[in-house]
């Protein structure tokens, strides 16, 4: 397996970030030897100014995510090859990334492909946003500026790749945060915390005035605890169920009795205990309103 190229940043001077482009492309024309232009230029135009920038280039045919599988109960699902793929594609990433980039980012793709085969771009993007999923970024939602382009390289196929911190008033992942309106802390505004205005439920219960901080007698075994939560009474489930055990549960008073024994039933529809139903079922009953019924 063939080891991922890291490049340096070029200065102006550099013999190496000097080369002719071609008149229908930015970026520059000629084989693997102007690669490291190509990825200067591609960082100067997704993320001018910034200097937090990994570039590493894949050998090999360049990798194309296929399209979704669905299984007979309708799910989707992988195929062996697409996970091998993406396998190989994040040993190259680990090699340069050690941590998983937080925060907005953008990432450059050019594909140096083989053949002239039809092969769309979105797709190869696709594998290596995938890829890199958990070990460049934490997810590829952190990506608000992407490029993509495809070439032909029949002798150094290849994918060259430029990762770089991106600016955008779309804040994403560690950049993505809000202000706890109690506390004053921030916290990560991802999912469902969008809508929330505290960091914990401590802080929401401390707005509403609920002091959970100071100890409370447990009702059960009056021992002091401190509370998780403003409704919470005892100290644990071994003591509430210790508290439960033998008391009388509320049950409804004026429950019906059975018309022939007296019996009293289990709700209050009236009618007849099932020992006396059982030993004369086609008994008619007289109802109150002067009605018959069997």
């Amino acid at each position: 397996m063939s080891e991922p190229t890291l490049f340096g940043v070029a200065g102006p001077d550099d013999p190496m970030s000097r080369s002719d482009c071609t008149e229908d492309s930015y970026l520059p024309a000629g084989g693997r030897r102007h690669d490291h232009e190509r990825a200067m230029r591609l960082v100067e135009a997704l993320a001018p100014g910034t200097s937090d920038v990994k570039v590493l280039t894949i050998l090999g045919e360049p990798a194309s995510k296929s399209r979704p599988r669905f299984s007979r109960n309708g799910k989707t699902y992988k195929t062996r090859a697409d996970t091998d793929a993406e396998a190989r594609t994040g040993w190259h990433f680990r090699r340069v990334f050690r941590d998983a980039w937080t925060g907005n980012l953008a990432l450059g793709c050019v594909f140096f492909r083989p053949n002239r085969q039809r092969i769309d771009v979105d797709n190869m993007l696709k594998h290596v946003c995938d890829a890199a999923n958990g070990i460049a970024w934490l997810d590829d939602s952190q990506i608000t500026a992407v490029y993509g382009a495809a070439e032909l390289d029949a002798d150094e196929p290849r994918t060259l790749l430029v990762v770089a911190r991106h600016r955008s008033s779309l804040e994403r992942g560690t950049n993505d945060v809000k202000v706890c309106e109690h506390c004053g802390k921030t916290f990560p505004r991802a999912g469902a915390a969008g809508q929330k205005r505290f960091c914990t439920k401590q802080c929401f219960n401390a707005s509403k005035g609920r002091d959970l901080t100071a100890p409370v007698k447990c009702k059960g075994c009056a021992t002091k605890f401190r509370r998780k939560t403003s409704e919470q009474c005892f100290c644990n489930a071994a003591c509430f169920a210790v508290y439960q055990k033998g008391r009388p549960r509320n049950r409804k008073s004026n429950r019906s009795r059975c018309e022939d024994c007296g019996k009293q039933l289990s709700h209050n529809r009236g009618g007849r205990c099932r020992a006396c139903w059982l030993a004369s079922p086609n008994k008619r009953r007289i109802e109150p309103d002067g009605g018959v019924t069997s």
